[in-house]
C-alpha cells in the first residue's frame, strides 16, 4: 500500500471536474499515445492518480454524462442514448424502446447535494441533458455557460455555427466573442472566471468540454506543428491532435489559476472521459485507442475504457497509478465524502460506490460487478442493441440482433480477440444469469422486438 501524502486533507475541497467529450483511453502521452502530445495533461497525471481501467457508464455521451449528475446506471435512469438518439433503422430486428430523453429535476444531481454543502455550483460547456426546464441552472447550477441540448457545435470558431441552426453553441456568441476566437480557449475563459469569482468559497465547477468530438477543427499552428510528427500506433490525426492539444493547453491554464490563487492545495481535479475515443470518422481516423478494440459506440473496451487522473491534495500520491476498475456513478459518492459530507448524503446515489480508498493507495475493488445496457442503434446502425457485464477479469457481452453472447478474460485478452464462449460454457451461462439479475434489478428497457414482417 502506498503511504498517503504528509499533509491533511482540506475540508470543504474545491471541486473541479474536467469532462473532455470523446477522448480516448490512449489519447495523451501519459496514457500510452507516442504521437499526441499533453505536457499539461501529464504534469497533472505526475501529480495525482491515474487510473488504467476508468470506465465510462455508457459508450455514447448523454447517458454517462446523466450517471456523473446522479450516480446512478444509465439503465435504471432509462437514459440509454445520447439525446435524441438515431433510433432503428430500416430492416433491424428491433425497434427502441420508449426511453427518457432528459435527465428528470426530481433527480438529486451531484450539484444540488454540493450545493446544500455551502458550495457555489458553476456548469460550463456541454450539457446534452435536455432543454428548457432541465438545463443546468434548474439541476442545483448557480451558473450555466454554454450548456443546452446541443451535443456537439457547429464549428470550434467564432461564432460557433451558424445562427438558429440546431448545433450552435448556445450563449457565447451572444456574449462578446470575435473571428478566430476558438472554442476550447473561450471556455477555458470562462472556467477561469468562475475560479476568480468564487476563490473565497467552496466551489464545484464542472467543466465539461465540447472537444474532442466533431467536428474536426482545430487551431492551424497547432495542426501544422502535429502534422510535422509521424504517427504511431494509429493514431496520426493532425487536426484531431490539435484539438487534443488545446485541450491540453486548458488543462494548464486552470491549474496555473489555482496556484496563482493559493488554491491548489485545497481543490480536488478530476480529468476524464464520457466515452471511449471515437474512431469511426475522420480520415486518417480521428483517432486509435489500440491495444482496446473499436471504439466510441462499442461493447468492447474501446468503447467503455475512458483516460481517468484525480488529484486530491491530502489524499493522492503523485504519480501513483491505480489499476482497479471505477466508472462513472461512482464520481458522485467518492466526490461527496471528500466534500466532508455525511454518508446519508449520497443516499440517492444507488449504484455509485465511493473509491476515495483507492486514492489513498488500497486496492480492493469497489464493486464486484459492473454492467452496461445500451437496447439502441448507433452510427447508422453498426452498433446494435446490446448489454455487457464484467465480473472480475471476465467480460460477457450480450448482442440482440443476433442473439450471440462473447466472452473474454481481459487480463489474458485485453484486445478482446478470443471469444471464449463456446470454450467456457458454464462461466458465460454464469455471467449471463447475473446480467439477467441485474437488468431485472435496475427495471432495464429492452429492445422491442419489431412485429413479423414490420
Amino acid at each position: 500500500m502506498l503511504a498517503a501524502p504528509a499533509y491533511a486533507m482540506p475540508a470543504r475541497p474545491n471541486i473541479v471536474f474536467i469532462l473532455i467529450d470523446d477522448m480516448g483511453w490512449k489519447d495523451g502521452g501519459c496514457f500510452g499515445s507516442k504521437y499526441y502530445q499533453t505536457p499539461q495533461i501529464d504534469a497533472l497525471a505526475a501529480s495525482g492518480t491515474r487510473f488504467t481501467q476508468a470506465y465510462a457508464a455508457c459508450a455514447v455521451c448523454s447517458p454517462s454524462r446523466a450517471a456523473l449528475m446522479t450516480g446512478k446506471y444509465p439503465a435504471r435512469l432509462h437514459i440509454t442514448d445520447y439525446i435524441p438518439g438515431e433510433g432503428a433503422p430500416p430492416g433491424s430486428r428491433f425497434r427502441v424502446p420508449d426511453w427518457q430523453e432528459h435527465l428528470p429535476t426530481t433527480e438529486t444531481t451531484l450539484a444540488t447535494a454540493l450545493k446544500r454543502l455551502g458550495y457555489a455550483t458553476g456548469h460550463i460547456g456541454k450539457w446534452h441533458l435536455g432543454a428548457g426546464e432541465y438545463l443546468p441552472e434548474h439541476q442545483g447550477f448557480d451558473t450555466n455557460i454554454a450548456g443546452g441540448d446541443t451535443g456537439h457545435p457547429g464549428a470550434y470558431f467564432w461564432p460557433y455555427g451558424r445562427l438558429k441552426t440546431p448545433n450552435r453553441v448556445p450563449g457565447l456568441a451572444e456574449h462578446g466573442g470575435q473571428p478566430g476566437e476558438y472554442l476550447t480557449d473561450r471556455l477555458t475563459d470562462e472556467a477561469i472566471q468562475f475560479i476568480e469569482a468564487n476563490r473565497d468559497r467552496p466551489f464545484y465547477l464542472n467543466f465539461c468540454h465540447y472537444a474532442v468530438h466533431a467536428p474536426l477543427q482545430g487551431k492551424p499552428g497547432l495542426i501544422d506543428a502535429a502534422a510535422d510528427r509521424p504517427g504511431a500506433d494509429g493514431q496520426s490525426n493532425a487536426v484531431y491532435s490539435a484539438m487534443l492539444r488545446s485541450v491540453d493547453e486548458s488543462v494548464g491554464r486552470i491549474v496555473k489559476t489555482l496556484t496563482e490563487l493559493h488554491l491548489a492545495e485545497r481543490t480536488l481535479i478530476v480529468f476524464t472521459s464520457d466515452n471511449g475515443g471515437a474512431v469511426h470518422f475522420g480520415k486518417p481516423p480521428a483517432t486509435a485507442n489500440t491495444p482496446l478494440r473499436n471504439g466510441k459506440g462499442s461493447a468492447y473496451e474501446g468503447g467503455l475504457r475512458v483516460p481517468l487522473i484525480v488529484k486530491m491534495p491530502g489524499v493522492t500520491r503523485a504519480g501513483s497509478v491505480c489499476d482497479t476498475p471505477v466508472i462513472t456513478m461512482d464520481f458522485f459518492p467518492t466526490l461527496m465524502e471528500l466534500a466532508g459530507a455525511d454518508p446519508a448524503a449520497s443516499r440517492t446515489a444507488l449504484d455509485g460506490v465511493s473509491f476515495v480508498p483507492l486514492l489513498r493507495g488500497e486496492t480492493t475493488p469497489p464493486h464486484g460487478e459492473l454492467f452496461w445496457h445500451y437496447p439502441h442503434y448507433w452510427n447508422g446502425g453498426k452498433v446494435s442493441p446490446y448489454s455487457v457485464a464484467r465480473v472480475g477479469d471476465w467480460k460477457l457481452i450480450r448482442f440482440y440482433e443476433t442473439g450471440a453472447e462473447e466472452l473474454y478474460n481481459l487480463r489474458t485478452d485485453l484486445s478482446e480477440q478470443h471469444n471464449l464462449a463456446a470454450v467456457q460454457p458454464e462461466k458465460r451461462r454464469e455471467l449471463a444469469a447475473r446480467l439477467d439479475t441485474w437488468l431485472q434489478q435496475v427495471g432495464a428497457q429492452l429492445p422491442v422486438p419489431r412485429p413479423s414482417g414490420q
